[in-house]
């Protein structure tokens, strides 16, 4: 088990009030589990492609019309009044699946009262036991749900965009998320990558489980845990807002031969980037 100490300022934390009926596809998408979701056909291309994601339906309307949308480009950063962050992730069997959109790897929980619905599955949220993988704001833990890939980058900072980018999704008991963002540059062969890369199925949601392959998410993190908070959104139809996000200043290395093979099985995935409009950025010391 891995524990590292960040910190955030708890005066930032943004709730994420659930409510809607979301479909999950890439990127963190939450709702109260209701069985009445529907599929909105969207990609990265073409007229379902990110320009028109806001006229898909009258559930992606935020899409086109949101003021805080994601990504973002990060850049002058405001200090802030701090407190801890803790990350503590358990070793666990490869769960790994094509959704067609991502290549994304399951965090699977004991079941629990109450659920919000992500990616077709349903997590538990009330209660966060000891044994389970999260992350610490405060005193607040956040279960650790999944994690899953863009490419290129979708978050910039100071313009730039990486190879990839990687994101940990995670809910509180209270149904709000915290996404972590981790830029991957490209350069050293990445263990972990490769893991999932050799684990997961041409077929689309075919969930892969590696009972012999091991993995724990925290060897994806960058060993500098300096980060950057803002509120943002989710980076996919319906682009709901008031994310908690946090992206890291460092990235991790990833070889060129293993973003060339993400890409062969999943094309480029980045949303373009979106206005920051008003809104703060703040880094931790």
């Amino acid at each position: 088990m891995n524990r590292q100490i960040l910190c955030i300022d708890r005066h930032y934390i943004y709730p994420l009030v659930l409510g809607l009926a979301i479909v999950f596809s890439g990127t963190a998408m939450a709702s109260k589990s209701s069985g009445n979701s529907h599929a909105v056909h969207w990609g990265y291309e073409g007229d379902a492609g990110p320009a028109y994601w806001g006229k898909l339906s009258s559930d992606t309307v935020l899409c086109g019309s949101g003021k805080r949308q994601s990504p973002i480009d990060i850049r002058n950063k405001t200090a802030a009044d701090l407190y801890s962050m803790t990350f503590n992730y358990n070793t666990l069997p490869m769960q790994v699946v094509n959704n067609g959109h991502t290549i994304q790897v399951n965090y699977h929980t004991t079941a629990n009262e109450g659920s919000v619905s992500i990616g077709g599955k349903s997590y538990p949220v009330k209660g966060v036991p000891e044994y389970l993988s999260k992350l610490m704001v405060g005193d607040v833990p956040y279960k650790l749900l999944q994690f899953h890939f863009h490419t290129p980058s979708e978050h910039a900072r100071k313009g730039e965009r990486y190879a990839m980018e990687a994101h940990f999704v995670h809910v509180n008991a209270s149904g709000n998320l915290a996404v972590v963002g981790v830029f991957m540059k490209r350069g050293a062969h990445n263990p972990l990558f490769q893991k999932v890369l050799d684990n997961v199925s041409a077929e689309i949601n075919h969930e892969s489980v590696a009972g012999g392959t091991k993995i724990n998410a925290s060897d994806l993190l960058p060993g500098d845990r300096t980060l950057n908070h803002y509120t943002g959104s989710l980076t996919t139809p319906p682009c709901s807002e008031n994310v908690n996000w946090f992206v890291m200043d460092t990235p991790v290395e990833v070889s060129d031969e293993q973003v060339r093979r993400f890409a062969r099985i999943i094309g480029k995935n980045a949303r373009p980037l979106q206005p920051r409009n008003w809104r703060n950025i703040y880094q931790s010391n």
